[in-house]
């Protein structure tokens, strides 16, 4: 199962993907899951969105949605991004229904891809987390862990690549590598 897989599974509901401007990731989910029930939330959208299901804002300051008002959210590529990811967090607390869920892909800060060649740690890379860090963060806000995996990191997971062809390469590492030192944290955490 790869990434896109693993977060098509976890759909119910009415949908936020935030941080839906980037790769294909949001086409695969609308298609998947509809229209009616997918919304989208970044800090620039596509010209001419509907304002109806798209919003644009910062996920590090509180998400202009009701309280409970969304079953799932996705944020695919997300929290390393942020400069204070427990405010995401909290909100998505905040945003979700009772027994609502988030589904999070991010670079694994002790992958040893990244212990060798240090590819996460880039300027616009604010907030790497080790698994123990990730689910820290959110339990601490009210979640509890549904579902943890690690992969490889992914052509879809970064679309533009200069290099698609060391993906290969890469998703082997699924076959021998324990979760710990795999590329990806892809964990679900249900809130309380």
């Amino acid at each position: 199962m790869n990434r896109v897989e693993y977060i098509l599974d976890k759909l119910n509901g009415n949908v936020l993907d935030i941080g839906c401007y980037a790769c294909t990731l949001h086409k695969v989910i609308l298609k998947k899951h509809g229209r009616n029930k997918v919304y989208g939330f970044d800090i620039e959208l596509e010209k001419g969105a509907s304002k109806k299901y798209y919003k644009i804002g910062s996920a590090e300051k509180k998400l202009p949605y009701k309280a409970n008002e969304f079953d799932t959210i996705i944020a695919g590529e997300l929290i390393e991004h942020l400069k204070k990811p427990e405010i995401f967090v909290k909100e998505s607390n905040r945003i979700l229904k009772k027994g609502g869920v988030v589904v999070i892909t991010t670079p694994n800060k002790t992958s040893l891809i990244n212990r060798i060649f240090h590819n996460n740690e880039t300027p616009i890379h604010f907030s790497l987390f080790t698994w123990d860090e990730l689910k820290k963060l959110f339990v601490s806000n009210g979640f509890e862990v549904v579902d943890y995996s690690a992969m490889s990191y992914d052509i879809e997971s970064s679309e533009g690549s200069d290099n698609p062809w060391s993906f290969k390469v890469r998703g082997l590492s699924d076959y021998f590598l324990p979760k710990s030192l795999r590329e990806e944290l892809v964990v679900t955490f249900r809130k309380k």
